[in-house]
């Protein structure tokens, strides 16, 4: 049980027991999110061709679409409806490129994507790079190891009675938790009890600080992109308490470079209690009960722009 000065890790809230003497709060969450499974039957037809589509974006939240609506709530809004669509890149089709083969999908990858090939029909330069990059991680033990478990799975819950939707990357059971610490003893502390972990893929373009201009700083690159913020989610919406890690590739053209990643609870516990405070304000929004508010620097609020007035051009980028 995850306590600390009276405080439940889980949830961030002081800690009651219930008769069984499990966190009461947490116990509640539980309950209600069986509740909304039983009442909206629906959500057991979620699956993995239309986990993306818009009906499933507007009944669901999923860590994507809640870290859109920290960045800016109107492009958010405006994703959902279908009026904005974010760019498909090089470097996003890359890192898709080797999450579909690791999940088994790459021949409908390929096919859906006609844009990877040359007109002679080999891959592009790019891909042919993705491709090295699968021969690196294939090539090192644990990291094969991570992602020996069941792939994209798919959950649904509440989260401050928000639902929400996650697809796990990898999920592990026991049995291959117990063979990678036979193999690598000094995991064993990362895994806790041993009764499973989630591995979250992550192909990115290296591992440096990013910096982040609302911050003022430069940020480790887990905490820029909000990995530690989709940690949260998914490990409450699996609901065990297992541990979240993730399992890194660089697209480095010199060399990929990889590692196994894990977040503490502490700090999954913290971006929880963020989740909780700012999901209920989204939810409003996507329910037309209140408005977004545009952000005035993303691409979409840029496209909608209108001007009202006119500046000092001193005041500009103020």
């Amino acid at each position: 049980m995850m306590i600390e000065n009276g405080i439940c890790l889980i949830c961030g809230t002081k800690f009651i027991p219930d008769e069984n003497g499990r966190c009461s709060y947490c116990e509640a969450e539980k309950a209600a999110a069986k509740k909304y499974r039983e009442e909206h039957p629906e959500s057991i037809a979620i699956t993995a061709e239309n986990y993306f589509s818009p009906e499933m974006q507007i009944a669901y939240m999923g860590s994507s679409q809640y870290k859109a609506f920290c960045k800016c709530e109107s492009a958010a809004m405006a994703e959902i409806r279908g009026e904005y669509v974010r760019p498909k890149t090089t470097a996003l089709l890359v890192g898709s490129y080797v999450d579909a083969y690791f999940e088994g999908s790459l021949p409908l990858f390929k096919a859906q994507n006609p844009d990877l090939f040359k007109r002679d029909g080999s891959l592009k330069s790019e891909f042919v790079q993705a491709e090295e990059i699968i021969n690196r991680l294939e090539q090192d033990e644990l990291y094969m190891l991570l992602m020996s478990g069941k792939k994209q799975v798919i959950k649904t819950g509440l989260i401050a009675g928000v639902p929400f939707k996650i697809k796990i990357d990898c999920l592990l059971d026991s049995g291959a938790v117990k063979t990678i610490i036979e193999r690598f003893p000094e995991t064993a502390p990362i895994f806790g009890m041993g009764d499973g972990a989630i591995v979250d893929q992550k192909i990115m373009k290296d591992m440096e600080d990013i910096y982040n201009e609302d911050e003022g700083c430069r940020q480790n690159f887990v905490e820029y992109w909000g990995h530690d913020t989709q940690g949260a989610i998914y490990q409450y919406i699996e609901s065990n308490m297992l541990p979240f890690i993730l399992a890194v590739g660089t697209k480095e053209k010199e060399a990929t470079d990889m590692a196994a990643l894990y977040i503490d609870d502490q700090d999954l516990a913290a971006k929880l209690a963020e989740v909780e405070e700012m999901a209920p304000r989204f939810q409003e929004i996507k329910e037309g009960k209140i408005e977004p508010v545009r952000c005035e620097h993303c691409a979409h609020c840029r496209q909608t722009k209108k001007l009202k007035t006119i500046i000092n051009y001193k005041a500009v980028n103020i």
